[in-house]
């Protein structure tokens, strides 16, 4: 998207968000995520229609446990990076995928990812084995696995304040 597209499409996101929510006296959830979205200038640029060729492509590729090929289609996508495309792989596919994040690498000893681990779509399938056999070995679902540790990590930040 050159850059006339992108004002273009952020004037009309304005007035599209303006219209919907100039006569409520309290704002949605989605709402409000859009509004900080756009304020951030987070929220993507992208077309429907590309949105959903990218993610047919990298689910059927995720479907056939093609993990770095369903990465690097994700990437494809404006503003999109290895924890948001493992975010979207984790949503479709609980079972098979988790969502890779800095404070789990580093509990886990992996501190060498930390340096690539956003945009190396390797590192990435190495990860998704990794917490696949782990998750197996202590017998629980992988979602049920990766979201424990995440979950002690943050109870144990949360314990140093």
């Amino acid at each position: 998207m050159n850059r006339q597209e992108k004002l273009k499409w952020y004037k009309e996101e304005f007035e599209e968000i303006s219209n919907k929510i100039k006569n409520s006296e309290v704002l949605s959830h989605n709402d409000f995520l859009r509004i900080r979205n756009f304020k951030l200038q987070n929220s993507s640029a992208e077309k429907e229609e590309h949105i959903q060729e990218i993610t047919k492509k990298a689910f059927r590729f995720a479907q056939e446990d093609k993990i770095k090929e369903a990465i690097n289609v994700l990437l494809k996508l404006e503003g999109v990076r290895v924890p948001i495309a493992s975010t979207f792989l984790a949503m479709r596919f609980p079972d098979k995928y988790a969502i890779i994040d800095r404070k789990v690498l580093a509990s886990l000893n992996k501190k060498e990812w930390l340096k690539k681990y956003l945009t190396s779509a390797e590192i990435y399938e190495e990860y998704t084995l990794l917490m696949r056999k782990l998750a197996k070995e202590k017998g629980i679902k992988l979602r049920d696995f990766e979201r424990g540790l995440f979950e002690r990590i943050k109870d144990k930040n949360d314990q140093k304040m």
